[in-house]
């Protein structure tokens, strides 16, 4: 079967800017190589290797005096590069990047409180429309030192009403101060432990041993107060903070109302941050790489969480670059908490003009992922600690979708975590009911994970649908089905039962899975010829299907699975499958996907090749390859081709022109993307 392809571009506007809270972000310290600390030295480690309590808080507090800001540290100013990633992690661990924006910045700062922050560059590739992320940090997101007794924490909202909203803050600046993890006062407020030297950082020709320790904040603290939970890591050589990772916590907040109360138990947000610092002219601990991340999740909404994703790098660092009078210097430290944070654009030619990145978009937030956080995240996504029970679903469709079989369908699950009791082990369970066929579906599902390896028993009653070359977020129909009769799938009812055995092959989520088990599909007929909402087209029929039972195994071969031609991170993905049935419906079915997006200058270059074969002596029809316009082939009908071989090919070639790159200010809080025109093939 030949046909003409093209690209079929998704878009998605705004589906994960929820709730944005922004807080403050670290970089990767060296090479792995234990060593032992200078509290080792005078016998201060226990039989475990970790530091003693008495050498662990002898060594924060002097890490806490070195942690002043230096009386010599005037000033510095730095350029940053920051790239900012909207994604969704899907509930299978992948992520689909649906934006990102590249903004470069100048960055100055003095000890009297001055920050200036200028953008002097601007980039970005999505998905369909959506606003700049940059509508949301209307003031300045980095975070220029982590000395001092205080850490200041960009404020929620920059709105005069917002401002005056913000009780905490008692002062006139647009931050927050938060109790820093070595600060004089931090035994009031913080617990720590561990004390291990898990690194050596190297610096030209000195070996820099780098102690983590873990910083809780105190039970009964009854102050209002911001403090940080987390996690940080120490130069023992010489005191200094190294990394800052966590997230910061609001204690005593004022009782919300009932709908807030109820908004909160639906919807849970946090804001991560991981400050790395680098030594700088071999006295000062300035910073390297920051990472801010908010992540939004709700048990409605299945396992996925929308994330916002700001990760920057200091470039070019230039200390004491400027001279302050006495008067100022005599002053420096309490001006600095009073300090408003400037934030403002170069003229739009200049921005237009900037060709200096550090390299080609997405480069800077590659190899991450949202689960990095998860050891220190909300008690409901660790994978350790008592066991609970969460009632939720894994998908937002198992709580509520609408198809021309089912009708209107509502159901509910569970997810059981046993955790420290059985580490690894999750039960996962969901039941519903069709309402208009009259029909209960669920599945059952018990996972055991171990390092690499997860084994799983699963087995349920569901209406799958049958659908081919399907994008990565296409799980099938969902509510809006039920508007203009726009149902294009066709289904099967099947039950099964099936053992599978899943190894991750690499941080980037490849894995190999292997299945084997039992199943039987059975038709169902249409149970809508239009939308009962009275409008659109008449609904097709199902699509017919050969019943009966059999044997199914299958392999499955995903690299790079977050490499998707509908999105719009850099790389290369690809996607081996082979299935097989034994039994009353007998066939064998292998299928092959290879995706890129590869940037080059300011050209794009996407596509994404699928191909398929199904074979056996009597093919049931639920296996055949259908392709249509939803498969990306304009002018043909809804699956006008079927066959037991298929092959598509869709590709495009963009070019980005280098004019009109600035965002566009709508309102004075509202900023859309630059325009930056450009020409694409397909």
């Amino acid at each position: 079967m030949q046909c003409p392809a093209r690209r079929h571009w998704c878009g998605r506007a705004g589906w994960l800017l929820s709730r944005i809270v922004l807080a403050s972000a670290p970089l990767a310290v060296g090479a792995q190589q234990s060593v032992h600390s200078r509290a080792d030295s005078v016998g201060a480690t226990n039989d475990s290797g970790r530091v003693k309590p008495r050498a662990l808080a002898e060594l924060l507090a002097d890490a806490s005096r070195r942690n002043a800001l230096p009386p010599d540290l005037i000033a510095y100013k730095a350029q940053v590069q920051t790239e900012i990633a909207m994604l969704l992690r899907r509930e299978e661990g992948s992520e689909a990047v649906g934006a990102l924006e590249n903004v470069a910045t100048q960055l100055r700062w003095t000890r009297s409180g001055v920050y200036d922050q200028r953008v002097t560059g601007y980039r970005a590739q999505r998905v369909g429309f959506s606003f700049s992320m940059l509508s949301a940090i209307q003031s300045g997101w980095l975070n220029p030192t982590l000395y001092g007794n205080r850490l200041r924490i960009r404020a929620r909202a920059s709105t005069p009403a917002a401002r005056a909203s913000q009780t905490m803050r008692r002062d006139g600046s647009d931050t927050l101060p938060a109790v820093h993890p070595l600060a004089t006062d931090r035994d009031r407020f913080y617990r720590f432990s561990g004390g291990d030297t898990v690194v050596t950082m190297r610096t030209g020709n000195r070996a820099i041993p780098i102690v983590h320790v873990r910083v809780q904040p105190r039970a009964g603290i009854t102050d209002r107060v911001l403090l940080f939970d987390g996690e940080i890591d120490l130069d023992v050589s010489r005191g200094a903070l190294v990394r800052l990772r966590g997230t910061f916590v609001r204690m005593n907040e004022p009782r919300r109302g009932a709908a807030a109360a109820l908004a909160g138990r639906l919807v849970e947000s946090i804001a991560y941050i991981e400050y790395e610092n680098a030594e700088r002219e071999e006295q000062y601990w300035l910073p390297a790489k920051q990472r801010i991340e908010l992540q939004v999740a709700s048990a409605l909404a299945g396992e996925s969480r929308a994330v916002i994703r700001i990760v920057s790098r200091f470039t070019s660092l230039v200390v004491n670059d400027t001279v302050l009078d006495a008067t100022t210097l005599a002053n420096a430290d309490s001006l600095r908490a009073l300090g408003r944070r400037r934030f403002s654009y170069a003229p739009r030619d200049s921005i237009d003009r900037f060709d200096e990145w550090y390299g080609g978009i997405g480069t800077l937030t590659s190899g991450m992922h949202a689960d990095d956080f998860v050891d220190i995240g909300p008690d409901r996504w660790r994978p350790s600690g008592v066991p609970r029970v969460d009632v939720m679903v894994s998908r937002g469709a198992d709580l509520l979708h609408f198809n021309r079989v089912e009708g209107l369908y509502t159901g509910l699950g569970i997810k059981a975590s046993l955790r420290d009791f059985a580490p690894g082990v999750i039960i996962r369970a969901n039941a519903g009911w069709a309402w208009n066929e009259g029909t209960a579906r669920g599945r059952l599902a018990v996972e055991r994970t171990r390092g690499a390896w997860t084994t799983e028993l699963r087995g349920g009653r569901v209406l799958d649908n049958t659908n081919d070359f399907r994008t990565p977020l296409d799980s099938g129909p969902s509510i809006g089905s039920i508007i203009g009769s726009t149902d294009r799938y066709d289904y099967v009812h099947r039950r099964s039962a099936t053992v599978s055995v899943l190894r991750r092959l690499d941080k980037q989520r490849s894995l190999l899975r292997i299945d084997w088990g039992v199943a039987d599909d059975r038709y169902r007929a249409a149970s809508y010829r239009r939308s009962p909402l009275r409008g659109g087209k008449a609904y097709r029929e199902n699509r017919g299907v050969d019943q009966g039972g059999y044997i199914r195994s299958a392999v499955v071969i995903d690299l790079h699975p977050d490499i998707s031609a509908d999105f719009v991170r850099p790389g290369i993905g690809a996607r081996l499958a082979y299935e097989r049935g034994d039994g009353t419906l007998t066939f064998q079915r292998a299928e092959a996907r290879l995706t890129a997006r590869e940037i080059f200058g300011p050209f794009t270059a996407v596509a994404r090749v699928d191909g398929g074969i199904v074979w056996g002596n009597r093919i049931p029809p639920q296996q055949l390859f259908e392709l249509g316009d939803r498969q990306g082939l304009p002018g043909y009908g809804e699956k006008e081709f079927a066959g037991s071989r298929a092959a598509l090919t869709r590709a495009q070639l963009q070019y980005t022109t280098p004019w009109l790159r600035r965002p566009i200010r709508v309102t004075r809080r509202l900023l859309l993307p630059g325009i930056a025109p450009g020409v694409s093939a397909g």
